[in-house]
């Protein structure tokens, strides 16, 4: 899974001393339907301009085979009404089930 996250105006620079900002992030998910590998939560520099990017990165392995909500990103620090998502959730991954394979002995 990648989330981007986007700076979508100008923060305000009298109110930090650097040019970045930490970003506080935490991926959610059903334990029961996915398997995290990785760092769950952590921070990120965000640049305090507008238009700034990063990309967080976490690899997730379904447990289950059919349409389940994927992991949320959550940003702990950030008011939900500054946060937008597009397109606008919620959200459904199609979990296909492993290919059934035959195998068989051919006698000599």
């Amino acid at each position: 899974m990648k989330w981007r996250v986007e700076r979508l105006k100008d923060f305000d620079e009298n109110a930090v001393s650097q040019n970045n900002d930490e970003v506080l992030y935490e991926v959610n998910a059903n334990s029961e339907n996915w398997m995290i590998v990785g760092r769950k939560r952590g921070h990120v520099s965000l640049s305090t301009k507008q238009g700034s990017r990063i990309v967080i990165s976490i690899l997730c392995m379904p447990l289950m085979a059919g349409y389940v909500h994927p992991p949320k990103l959550g940003l702990p620090n950030i008011d939900e009404a500054n946060i937008s998502c597009n397109p606008a959730g919620p959200h459904l991954v199609c979990v296909l089930p492993p290919v059934f394979s035959s195998s068989f002995c051919i006698p000599a």
